[in-house]
């Protein structure tokens, strides 16, 4: 999820940062599917997703209002609290009350299934004690990065219940698919999870704890684990997956232990000039030092609506309907510089961060072939999922 400033600093000693193993650029060989360049002057200054339906904007569907079965579209949702209906009783239900039942309940309807077996699984997973943070931000963002948003459906059961299933009730179906029960054949990762409480300076806005606003002491903020992803690294796996191949990954944004991931969607970079070559770099194989600005964009969450935000100026909320190449889709950035560090063939062989903000980690697993039932039963999200058509 996210946040937004960012701070330059200059080292007290010169040094050079080679690629760590857990932050090596070939990790995403497997997901870009080929060898990633690492030539400077062959990665593009600036790229995004080749399919304008991805990186959607979507809530985090936060696990203290019960995931996807929050009847957030009910204008008295009761997390947790709420009755399941009958057969007879949805038989007599007109369209607008059926779209205000849950994506879970929509979804079980929609499959003949008045035992509601996912709602009762996904209530089971969660509690209103869960962190107000805690969610499937980690499902919605990968989701949207390998689906192109789907589009609001009518769909016929056995019953003869037509079952009004919105945009946004297939995307936490999908994102609930991606964050439970999918692990692919291709998978990309590079960073490590740092788990020092805090945050950078002007990143904390209303959505942290008083405790997580202080900025760790430098020795925790610049810890192994919490040297983020290798800013040479960086530059290389969003230059070849957006600038060349047009794909999205997801990215922990927050620096420190909360972790907001998101869909990575579009990056620019400005060549700024170089930086002095000293001899602990000249030992690690570096023969020039470039400093880069970069600006990454990335899908929001939506807001659940409330008249207090609508009033508020918001309108980004969760949806009905598609928002793909409407104002109701979010897209944020984030300013980032760095050094790129080249051996004397100009390839990328590490990186410094110059910035305090800076993603934690990048990945991604390779889109589902089929939707699966285990452990959560999602394989009738094939019936159910249409991705709205280009435009």
């Amino acid at each position: 999820m996210k946040f937004l400033f960012f701070l330059t600093f200059a080292s007290l000693f010169a040094q050079a940062e080679p690629f760590e193993r857990s932050s090596h650029p070939s990790n995403f060989t497997r997901i870009a599917g080929m060898s990633l360049f690492s030539n400077l002057n062959l990665l593009p200054l600036s790229g995004k997703l080749a399919d304008d339906r991805l990186g959607w904007s979507e809530t985090y569907w936060p696990s203290n209002k019960g995931g996807i079965a929050y009847r957030w579209n009910h204008p008295n949702p009761e997390p947790f609290k709420y009755r399941f209906h009958s057969l007879s009783e949805l038989k007599n239900m007109t369209t607008e009350e059926l779209d205000q039942l849950s994506p879970a309940e929509l979804y079980d309807i929609s499959n003949d299934d008045y035992n509601y077996t996912l709602t009762r699984k996904v209530l089971a997973l969660f509690t209103t004690r869960d962190l107000w943070w805690e969610g499937i931000c980690h499902g919605w963002s990968q989701a949207a990065i390998n689906y192109p948003e789907p589009d609001r459906i009518i769909f016929l059961n056995k019953s003869g219940i037509k079952v009004p299933i919105g945009a946004s009730d297939v995307k936490a179906l999908l994102a609930m698919h991606e964050a439970y029960n999918y692990l692919g054949e291709t998978y990309g990762f590079a960073g490590k999870r740092c788990k020092v409480r805090g945050k950078v300076v002007g990143e904390a806005d209303d959505r942290d704890s008083p405790s997580d606003r202080n900025y760790p002491p430098e020795d925790l903020a610049e810890s192994f684990d919490c040297r983020d992803v290798n800013a040479g690294a960086f530059h290389i796996i969003i230059s070849n997956m957006l600038g060349i191949h047009g794909k999205g990954f997801v990215a922990d944004i927050d620096r420190f232990n909360d972790v907001w991931n998101q869909p990575i969607a579009a990056y620019k970079t400005e060549i700024i000039g170089e930086e002095p070559v000293e001899s602990v770099h000249f030992q690690y194989g570096v023969s020039r030092r470039i400093r880069i600005k970069l600006k990454m964009t990335y899908g929001e969450e939506l807001k659940f609506y409330t008249p207090e935000l609508e009033a508020q100026g918001h309108q980004n909320f969760v949806s009905k309907l598609p928002v793909t190449l409407t104002p109701h889709q979010k897209f944020l950035t984030r300013q980032y510089e760095y050094i790129v560090e080249l051996n004397n063939q100009d390839s990328i062989i590490g990186g410094e961060w110059l910035t305090q903000t800076r993603p934690d980690f990048m990945w991604l697993y390779g889109r589902s072939k089929s939707f699966k039932n285990y452990p959560i039963p999602l394989a009738h999200l094939k019936n159910i999922y249409r991705p709205v058509r280009r435009k």
